[in-house]
């Protein structure tokens, strides 16, 4: 179970989600120096060693949504983690196991920190509402972007041919760039997180 430190608890101070639209942004406070716990028991910073941005990936083993999301979500993490972005897959399942979470990675090539949030501690502080989801933080707690990583699906069952719109590398890209993050907050589609842990 996910525990984080008393020392460095999340301060919570979430405004509703904005929708789409140019410039808007989302405000999520939280403390700048906040620390996980990762499957090993390691302590993480998320914004740790100067990082531009940290992105939330959260995710389950068992969602087959997610699950088809993996291969692009880690391209987009091998052209962005060298230019300082810290990405993390944060599991939602309460009842998933450490081994379970390690397999999974393991299986389908995740190689970044691997967080077991199965007491929705980051679900709730960010607004994370389905699997897969991502949410985007600039250092200081700032929410920047919180949706899908694309825009392939269209609803259940329902997918593109191929993506539109790309917006996790969209705001990576205005966060690099110093900019405003265009579309702050979309829609989901994917496995729904359970209201109680």
């Amino acid at each position: 179970m996910l525990r984080l430190e008393s020392s460095a608890l999340i301060i919570l101070a979430i405004l509703a989600p904005t929708m789409p639209c140019g410039g808007s942004q989302t405000a999520l406070a939280i403390a700048s120096s906040t620390t996980v716990k990762d499957t090993d028991g390691r302590r993480l910073d998320l914004f740790g060693q100067d990082m531009k941005a940290a992105v939330l990936f959260f995710i389950t083993n068992d969602c087959p949504i997610t699950n088809s999301y993996i291969p692009e979500f880690n391209r987009i993490v091998a052209n962005y983690e060298a230019r300082k972005i810290a990405f993390y897959a944060v599991y939602t399942d309460p009842t998933v196991s450490i081994p379970a979470i390690r397999k999974h990675a393991r299986e389908f090539g995740l190689h970044i920190s691997l967080i077991p949030d199965t007491a929705h501690y980051l679900v709730h502080r960010a607004g994370a509402t389905v699997t897969p989801e991502v949410a985007v933080l600039e250092p200081g707690g700032k929410l920047v972007y919180l949706g899908p990583i694309d825009d392939l699906y269209v609803d259940f069952g329902k997918r593109r041919p191929a993506p539109t719109q790309w917006y996790l590398r969209q705001a990576l890209d205005a966060v690099l760039s110093g900019k405003p993050v265009a579309i702050a907050s979309v829609n989901p589609v994917g496995c729904f997180i359970s209201a109680e842990p």
